[in-house]
């Protein structure tokens, strides 16, 4: 009998022992702070207000082309509190409206009330979550800005500029032509800087909004393709300094070879040309070339790019000397240099304390242990 008891006794404690370790692995998990890359101090809140920092560019693009004005005119509670863009300070101008048709006023104004749209969406979901959306940067997006970004895509194809050609050359709001270069200087940064995104992001939620701004990105980008797709012949009124035109076939290859430069990637480009050659497909005759509307790799899914390379690009050099498009910088937290696109989480050594929401998960799974051990040793 006493054999009986002492089993009984022992069965009693394994269920006990492997409780409590489920539970402080459950413990420990909750408990540790997860990390993108190596840099534990960034964080998922930072992720979007990086990510936030890229829509107010874009929006403030946008929003002088469809309605003549910047983003704190259209609501200057967009912008944020402590935000240095004012009414004027981006340097746009509004668009030259003999020069734009119907449907390209209709393609940005779409894309202005959506890129809008994600400035508001992004600071709704980081105010619901209990953080601080950062204010909208300083951006410099005026002609003269455009015009050093087309200079340096040239040289990105070996080639100069003429010398000739003024500070100004390339405006992006005198001709819907233009426009639909300058805007593709930005989609595709764009899409790639959300793939990047979702690929760290800890947190669901912020997953989801990430996930689904990017759905809408990749629509503009393809819809921009097009139309340089559709004028891709045309000139863009630059010229080598040869003599030659610029057409916008060539102004886009520029652009890519510029942001590979910038990013790195010349080696394995994120990039795509404006005119693909269709798969063959045995007995079905198809086009021999067409536009290329999507910036995908071999296996048609988005090319990825981590913070520090869209800096890269946006300030036309390092990401360490805030320039180009955005002058001051990014606001919120800097430190991307370590944020390469891989996830690791901290041990449980690690010092990190419980949040709310950590502690809201871990109160029930508490209780139910407690009722589980309490009823073992009942038993």
């Amino acid at each position: 009998m006493a054999i009986y008891v002492l089993l009984d006794s022992l069965k009693r404690q394994r269920h006990v022992r492997a409780t409590i370790l489920a539970l402080t692995a459950a413990l420990c998990t909750l408990s540790s702070p997860t990390s993108v890359g190596a840099a534990s101090s960034f964080t998922d809140v930072d992720i979007l207000n990086f990510a936030l920092n890229l829509e107010c560019l874009e929006a403030e693009f946008y929003s002088w082309v469809a309605y003549g004005e910047g983003v704190y005119t259209v609501n200057s509670t967009l912008v944020g509190i402590g935000s240095n863009l004012t009414a004027s300070s981006s340097g746009g101008t509004a668009r030259n409206s003999s020069t734009f048709s119907a449907t390209a006023v209709a393609i940005a104004t779409e894309i202005a009330e959506n890129e809008i749209a994600h400035v508001r969406h992004l600071r709704t979901a980081l105010t619901a979550a209990g953080a601080t959306p950062v204010a909208c940067p300083s951006l410099a997006l005026s002609p003269a800005i455009f015009t050093a970004a087309a200079t340096a895509a040239v040289s990105a194809l070996n080639a100069t500029i003429a010398t000739n050609t003024s500070t100004t050359a390339f405006n992006p709001y005198s001709s819907e032509a233009a426009f639909y270069l300058g805007a593709y200087i930005f989609e595709d940064v764009g899409v790639t800087a959300y793939k990047g995104a979702v690929k760290v992001l800890q947190s669901q939620v912020y997953a989801t909004v990430a996930a689904g701004i990017e759905a809408v990105e990749a629509g503009h980008a393809a819809i921009i393709r097009y139309q340089l797709y559709q004028i891709a012949s045309s000139d863009t009124g630059l010229y080598l300094n040869t003599g030659t035109a610029i057409t916008f076939e060539t102004a886009v290859t520029a652009i890519n070879a510029l942001r590979d430069a910038l990013g790195g990637t010349s080696s394995s480009s994120v990039e795509s040309p404006l005119t693909r050659t269709p798969t063959a497909v045995t007995g079905v005759t198809t086009a021999s070339s067409g536009p290329d509307l999507f910036a995908a790799d071999a296996n048609s899914v988005a090319y990825t790019r981590i913070p520090k390379q869209v800096l890269d690009i946006v300030y036309f050099g390092s990401y360490a000397t805030p320039g180009g498009f955005m002058p001051q910088g990014i606001t919120g937290n800097t430190d991307v240099d370590n944020i390469n696109g891989t996830v690791t989480t901290d041990s449980c050594s690690s010092s990190g304390a419980l949040s709310a929401s950590s502690l809201s998960a871990f109160v029930p799974l508490l209780v139910a242990s407690i009722a589980v051990v309490c009823g073992v040793l009942y038993y």
